[in-house]
């Protein structure tokens, strides 16, 4: 886990503060906007180099000129022979006109314009060539040669393009016109093979359809199949059996039905009057009348007269009479039916047996019909093809020697008066957004690479460290003196210095706690901590009473002591801690004010180490007595594994980078390095901003805005 996760996980900052997370990982205009300025001369140098290729390849490329000619295809075209034979023309679909492009891009019909105009002997085309020119002519003819369908069209546009436009528009009106007589050649050699091709075929079909028909007229007297419709008789003596059948079986049903409903009812013992209406006989409906009426004399008798009265003796003996007529007519009745239902069922099974005969001669009639129908088809087919072909052998004849070419040309080409190419305008246009293009990718691939920090911002969210300030290299700002500390001295009112109060005033308002010691370091040499630590114990001395001293710790560079040392001879930090000089002997005071430094006049050895015996921490305890504010310019951190035992005896530390020079795995790599207890008490300062460029390129940064506010200082 890096630097900056674990403050995220822990969730607090080195200070104490609650760490913001880090914003969206994604580019907006701002961002993009803050490359191009950082970037915009990289992006300007690579536009302008690519823009300047483009305009001399334009300038450096020959005139090309190109004619164009129009070819059409007739729609329809005239057909040789029969469709599924061998030789066919049928109807041109677009497949045709695609093929018909990959003719007139072939190398045979290149080799007729070739040798039609003699390009091979022409020294500008393929005259040059040593070995075999021709072929040299044709390559050279087919690489300037375009050939396109015009949309959906049955059409092509040829265009081609030279140097010379005479020789383009020649070139190509040739073109156009040796494919016309090509198609015409090809059609006269199509009609002639066609033309052999059909007189065998003819020969062949028409033995073929005679030999068929013979066998349909053979295979008829062999089967008894004289006529086409041998066997109809059998079917409409079917058809006649099969109604007549289902007559026979509706009247065996019907008799069968009522013989058995008159024994049903005789079974049952009903009169003869009720059998009788069952059989509907009208002689036995005469008796029952009859018996009606003297069934009612016997009533109208029996009601006024007794049994023995002579008349209704008399009359029920009529009535008897008459049941006894009834009884005997039913029988005859029933014997009748019995008889009618006998015969109805003998009629049926005699019609069916005859439809079973009929169908059998239908079966056999039916196979030989369905051989003679094959027979017949093949024979039809063969006599329909020989005809076919006959027909289309007497027009193939016919038209000999009347071919018509399958195009024409519609539009010859005219000599061309404007170069076709270069296009100035495109390739300026083209070489103009190339530039763009590679110089905004060249800008952005340089600032990915990019691993400097420019605002403070990109500190935080990418370090996790708090942002203390940034100080403006001295170049960049007016007014100012020949050095750092001079124009702090000089100009203790001006952006120079306050930049310095800034970042004094970010560490004591960091966290709480005392801040009486500060260290000062860096991850590398070189980085200008020096410089902040002397200037940043003046800026804080000026106009305040608080006594302010500045120790060089840096035993190898010493920088801050060559800034500060003005009586030579005196003694200095390593007098003070190993020879026991007195503190007050071995500083230097500056300008008269409350600030003072303590430098190395003698040179350490090289094996020799100031934090070892606690010299150095009890030196700046005993300080603590006596001034409020202790800077401490440390050694870097990379090169220098004591400056991590110096660091750690100070409340608050401030980690240098260069702006825009140090790289973010040096920072890591020193905050890595640092004691616990002191990363939380380490801030991250920038040095040698340069206030013309940061303007430019530290969007949102407070130090962006320095012309606003520049003109607030005053001198």
């Amino acid at each position: 886990m890096n630097v900056p996760e674990l403050y995220r996980a822990r969730g607090d900052g080195p200070f104490g503060e609650r760490l913001a997370a880090p914003g969206p990982d994604r580019l907006n205009w701002h961002d993009i906007l803050a490359i191009f300025n950082r970037r915009i001369k990289l992006f300007a140098i690579v536009a302008f180099i690519i823009f300047e290729i483009a305009q001399l390849l334009t300038w450096r490329t020959p005139n090309q000129y190109t004619a164009t000619a129009e070819v059409a295809l007739n729609r329809v075209a005239a057909q040789v022979a029969p469709k599924g034979s061998d030789i066919v023309d049928d109807e041109q679909n677009s497949g045709d006109v695609d093929t018909e492009v990959q003719v007139l891009l072939s190398r045979d019909l290149a080799g007729k314009v070739v040798d039609e105009l003699k390009l091979a002997a022409d020294p500008d085309f393929g005259g040059r060539a040593k070995a075999n020119p021709r072929q040299a002519a044709i390559n050279r003819l087919l690489a300037g040669l375009d050939v396109a369908r015009v949309k959906t069209a049955f059409a092509m546009t040829l265009a081609f393009q030279d140097t010379d436009p005479v020789r383009a528009a020649k070139i190509v009106n040739n073109y156009a016109r040796i494919y016309a007589q090509q198609q015409v050649d090809s059609k006269r050699a199509a009609n002639a093979n066609a033309t052999r091709f059909l007189a065998g075929q003819i020969a062949q079909l028409r033995e073929q359809a005679q030999n068929d028909m013979r066998a349909v007229q053979d295979y008829r007297v062999r089967n008894n199949l004289l006529t086409t419709t041998g066997a109809t008789l059998t079917e409409q003596e079917i058809s006649t059996y099969n109604q007549q059948v289902a007559r026979a079986r509706a009247e065996a049903v019907q008799d069968s039905a009522r013989l058995n409903t008159a024994r049903r009812q005789l079974i049952r013992g009903a009169n003869g009057a009720d059998i009788g209406q069952s059989l509907a006989s009208p002689v036995i409906q005469g008796l029952r009348q009859q018996r009606a009426t003297i069934s009612g004399r016997v009533a109208d008798l029996s009601s006024h007269y007794g049994e023995r009265y002579p008349d209704l003796v008399q009359a029920r003996s009529q009535l008897r009479d008459i049941d006894l007529q009834i009884q005997t007519e039913v029988l005859r009745e029933l014997s009748s039916l019995d008889a009618q239902a006998r015969v109805s069922s003998q009629g049926l099974s005699s019609l069916q047996s005859s439809l079973g005969g009929a169908n059998a001669a239908l079966a056999k009639n039916t196979q030989a019909m369905t051989a003679l129908d094959d027979l017949t088809r093949r024979a039809t087919t063969s006599q329909s093809l020989y005809e076919t072909y006959l027909d289309r052998y007497k027009a193939v004849v016919a038209q000999a020697g009347t071919e018509v070419s399958n195009a024409r040309v519609l539009s010859e080409a005219s000599v061309p008066t404007v170069p076709s190419s270069p296009n100035v305008f495109l390739n300026l246009l083209l070489g103009l957004i190339l530039g763009i293009g590679l110089g905004a990718t060249a800008a952005i691939a340089t600032e990915l690479f990019y691993t400097g920090f420019t605002t403070g911002a990109e500190i935080e969210q990418r370090l996790g460290l708090p942002y203390l300030g940034g100080i403006p290299a001295l170049k960049s700002i007016a007014p100012r003196e020949a050095t750092p500390l001079a124009t702090v001295e000089q100009f203790p009112r001006s952006v120079f210095a306050e930049s310095f109060r800034a970042i004094l005033a970010s560490v004591r308002h960091g966290r709480d706690g005392r801040h009486g010691v500060i260290a000062v370091t860096s991850a590398l040499p070189g980085e200008g901590k020096s410089t902040l630590s002397i200037c940043l114990a003046a800026a804080s001395a000026i106009g305040s009473n608080e006594r302010v001293i500045a120790i060089d710790l840096d035993v190898t560079r010493h920088r801050l002591s060559d800034m500060a040392i003005r009586e030579p001879g005196k003694p200095g930090l390593r007098e003070v801690l190993r020879d026991g000089a007195a503190v007050d002997e071995a500083l230097v005071q500056i300008a008269g004010s409350n600030f003072y430094v303590l430098p190395i006049t003698t040179p350490f050895d090289k094996t020799e180490q100031i934090t070892r015996g606690g010299l150095v921490h009890a030196l700046v305890a005993t300080l603590r007595e006596h001034f409020g504010l202790i800077i401490l310019d440390c050694p870097p951190l990379l090169p220098v594994a004591e400056a991590r035992d110096i660091v750690a005896l100070a409340d608050d530390v401030v980690l240098v980078a260069a702006w825009r020079q140090t790289r973010e795995s040096a920072l890591l790599n020193a905050i890595r390095l640092l004691p616990p207890s002191a990363v939380a008490k380490t801030g991250i300062a920038l040095t040698k901003i340069d206030m013309k460029k940061q303007v430019r390129f530290g969007a949102g940064d407070a130090t962006s805005l320095y012309k606003k506010y520049r003109e607030y200082y005053a001198a």
